[in-house]
């Protein structure tokens, strides 16, 4: 072979095997790339992102929460793309900054709080108990001051804002004796239990009783710091039996015409009946106790910094106040 011609062929061979080894190489890649994985998801994670992770306990719990049709692949699916674009718009509220403003962060204190006392103290709650004998104690220590009855009048009162002066007394009386002169000679026609009945209407300043016949109800035979109540029970103080009259009184707190109509001795709640009730009361104090311990017991060893000249150098503090109740109203009397 002529030698121009064997470097031809040689020069041509080492192209061709220059661009035989570019293009495996190149193959080498392609086919890297080709088999290349994507990363495997830790176990039991669904779907994750930007600071987000959907796990399989928090889908099945928002599975359980949410109405919706029976179990399937596609209700899966449509499942987890919800709970997806609701963890995206969560984390971007928190990239935005919403979880530290103050009326968002205390409703999520609230809400971790509120979780808080569910799994923490409730299990403590629920476990309160109180025993037979230690109701019977409780029953003995309070039977004379909590479960022991006064004695009570109930009355109907007749009553004219005389404020201590003579003639209005003198202008009132003569109604008050007519009334009372009435009863006393035919009390067939004012039932005791009406009181002074269609009488009282026109015949007394107390507005509240007026309507219901000078009735007001049971009276404890106490001391009070009422000097109209304590006037209404000194004139009835000599009444003995339902339907007695008392004398027409005149005082300081007014002019006063007085029927029983009702008395109710002194009585001891007994035991059984109070029961009840007295167990709901050990049992909210008890749990209260444990309430305040629980507090406590985190507050007291949480390491807290309190900086009271910061506190002392805020600016005035302003309340958004709140609705004003309106004053409950004055005694109609």
């Amino acid at each position: 072979m002529p030698a121009a011609v064997r470097h031809l062929d040689l020069t041509v061979r080492h192209r061709l095997l220059q661009g035989g080894w570019r293009c495996g190489l190149l193959g080498v890649l392609l086919l890297a790339g080709c088999g290349k994985k994507e990363t495997k998801p830790e176990a039991g994670v669904l779907a994750q992102g930007d600071g987000w992770t959907i796990r399989a306990e928090d889908f099945r719990h928002g599975w359980a929460a949410r109405p919706g049709p029976t179990d399937s692949p596609q209700a899966r699916s449509e499942a987890l793309e919800q709970m997806i674009e609701r963890a995206v718009l969560a984390q971007a509220a928190r990239k935005a900054g919403i979880d530290r403003d103050p009326e968002t962060a205390a409703r999520l204190d609230a809400l971790l709080i509120a979780r808080l006392r569910d799994l923490q103290l409730e299990p403590q709650l629920k476990e309160v108990k109180v025993s037979d004998a230690e109701l019977r104690a409780a029953y003995a220590a309070q039977r004379d001051s909590a479960f022991t009855q006064p004695a009570a009048l109930r009355l109907a009162v007749l009553w004219f804002n005389t404020r201590g002066q003579q003639p209005l007394v003198d202008r009132y009386r003569p109604r008050l004796e007519e009334i009372r002169g009435q009863i006393l000679a035919e009390p067939g026609k004012f039932p005791v239990a009406a009181g002074f009945g269609p009488l009282a209407v026109g015949n007394t300043e107390h507005r509240p009783s007026r309507l219901l016949g000078g009735d007001l109800g049971w009276l404890d035979l106490g001391a009070s710091s009422d000097p109209w109540r304590d006037a209404v029970l000194a004139a009835a103080a000599k009444l003995g039996n339902p339907g007695d009259l008392s004398e027409i009184t005149a005082g300081p707190q007014g002019l006063f015409l007085v029927r029983l109509t009702e008395r109710r001795e002194a009585r001891v709640q007994p035991f059984e009946e109070v029961r009840p009730n007295l167990e709901q009361r050990l049992l909210s104090e008890r749990r209260r106790e444990i309430e305040d311990r629980f507090t406590r017991s985190l507050v007291n060893d949480a390491p807290v910094q309190r900086f009271p000249e910061q506190l002392s150098a805020l600016a005035p503090l302003t309340t958004t106040p709140a609705p004003i109740a309106p004053a409950p109203p004055l005694p109609n009397r």
